[in-house]
């Protein structure tokens, strides 16, 4: 809580013809506490508000998605890159520091509270002011020609439209790529995610433009686009909220994995003579059902795969599993160094 309170947030107030918007710049860079603002504020507050943020390096999942099949697991995993599960809905998008995202929260129109265009056309036109023409996919995603530099998603809440998206200014590529192609197939009723080719914008803006002089240009264009303001500062209570979500939700296994819709996938149990494949159901984060894709011939290799059903697919769960069952693992010929793997890769 020392952290949160020395950092302060200055907001400015937007006025036009017939409504007005909280804009400000988040400048604290921790993916949990900037999902959980969002959450936040589309449910406790009652301004139209747009956020400009940036996150450490993470990956940002959609509500309905399935957390597996959206990433590169033994990457994520060895990199430390937290995955975590946002409210709207959408696909798999990766941060750090050298993309840029903004988060617009405002009152619906009860007959189109789903209207991406709304928002889209106000990036539209900050693109254009910068020199750079672009177009719209059929998935409201921005392109340079035929590479996406923007995904957007949407959330409903009551009367209240959360819609937030990413601007790819000078991300690293090569790491976006390995954290979201994942190692395993997974099958089920998840939304998937559409992969497109990428592009950075830095690369198409002036020589020595770095990303937060690309801030200050867009918040600088907001200013003037929406040209009346007044300041706003964040409370002790506002910062507690979000602190506090962060840490009953976005933090929590449970939410960012467990949450996946049910799936199903394959694993290749690692005997000392072959790989014997099985596959695994899971629903609500836990094995559920094991089923042996060829026959087992041993009865006490049948009963120990049998009984993981109902642990989390989680690491140091099954982790856990090998511990206090290695002697009869190694009894029915199961290798315990490769054997947590085989869920994962």
């Amino acid at each position: 809580m020392q952290y949160l309170k020395a950092k302060r947030i200055v907001l400015i107030t937007f006025t036009f013809s017939y409504e007005y918007m909280l804009i400000f710049y988040r400048p604290f860079t921790d993916p949990f506490l900037n999902i959980a603002a969002e959450e936040y504020f589309v449910k406790h507050s009652s301004e139209d508000i747009c956020m400009i943020w940036t996150n450490e390096q993470s990956v940002i999942i959609g509500k309905h998605q399935n957390a597996y099949a959206e990433i590169n697991y033994p990457f994520v995993h060895a990199n430390h890159i937290p995955v975590i599960r946002r409210i709207s809905g959408g696909g798999a998008v990766y941060h750090d520091k050298g993309n840029v995202n903004f988060t617009f929260i405002q009152k619906t129109d009860k007959t189109n509270q789903v209207n991406f265009g709304q928002f889209t056309s106000i990036i539209m036109k900050f693109m254009q002011n910068l020199g750079i023409e672009i177009n719209v996919s059929k998935r409201n995603s921005l392109f340079v020609g035929n590479m996406k530099f923007s995904g957007h998603a949407e959330h409903i809440f009551h009367d209240r439209v959360l819609h937030h998206g990413t601007l790819l200014f000078d991300t690293d590529l090569d790491a976006l790529h390995k954290s979201l192609i994942p190692e395993k197939e997974y099958s089920g009723k998840a939304m998937a995610s559409v992969r497109s080719d990428v592009c950075n914008l830095a690369p198409l803006l002036p020589h020595n433009t770095d990303i937060h002089q690309f801030i200050q240009i867009f918040v600088t264009w907001l200013r003037n686009y929406f040209p009346e303001s007044t300041s706003y500062q964040l409370s002790d209570l506002e910062w507690k909220a979000i602190s506090e979500l962060s840490e009953s939700r976005y933090k929590t296994w449970q939410w960012n994995y467990g949450y996946s819709p049910a799936y199903t996938f394959r694993a290749d149990i690692p005997q000392i003579s072959r790989l014997l494949p099985i596959t695994v159901k899971v629903e609500n984060g836990k094995f559920v059902h094991l089923n042996f894709i060829s026959e087992i011939r041993n009865p006490d290799l049948t009963t120990l795969l049998n009984s993981m059903t109902g642990l989390l697919h989680k690491e140091e769960e099954i982790d856990k599993f090998v511990e206090e069952n290695k002697h009869l693992l190694e009894l029915v010929g199961v290798n315990t160094v490769l054997f947590t793997q085989a869920f994962f890769r």
